[in-house]
């Protein structure tokens, strides 16, 4: 089953917004999944708890271990690894990690959600 880019978040708010519509529409929770540097930032309260969390790792790394990840190019091994899993390439891993360590959130769907049939029904709604 692959995963597909449903959009990227710069704050938890948005994020949360954007899971609520998408349940709205019948999205189920455990259709989602949620990319992030770390964990503990991602805060979905306990109406999303069948949400699929990702991330490199629970929560920040101390000075010496951010140096280390900088210079090694470590410490990303978890979601490079799920993004490889569902087939994407080395350059779209590259750039949603990048996003990641931004703090920013990916929301990732299954395959089964057409995300192209909810952003149509989202821009009629707009009319």
């Amino acid at each position: 089953m692959e995963k597909n880019v449903y959009g990227v978040f710069d704050s938890n708010p948005e994020l949360l917004a954007a899971i609520s519509d998408l349940k709205a529409k019948g999205v189920t929770g455990t259709q989602m999944t949620v990319a992030a540097d770390i964990k503990n930032y991602v805060q979905l309260g306990n109406e999303h708890t069948d949400i699929l969390i990702i991330a490199n790792q629970d929560k920040e790394d101390t000075l010496f271990l951010k140096i280390f990840h900088y210079f090694t190019d470590e410490g990303s091994g978890d979601l490079r690894s799920f993004f490889t899993k569902y087939g994407y390439s080395y350059d779209e891993t590259k750039a949603m990690l990048e996003e990641v360590k931004a703090k920013k959130f990916i929301l990732l769907l299954d395959e089964e959600v057409s995300i192209e049939e909810l952003k149509a029904c989202e821009a009629k709604s707009k009319k």
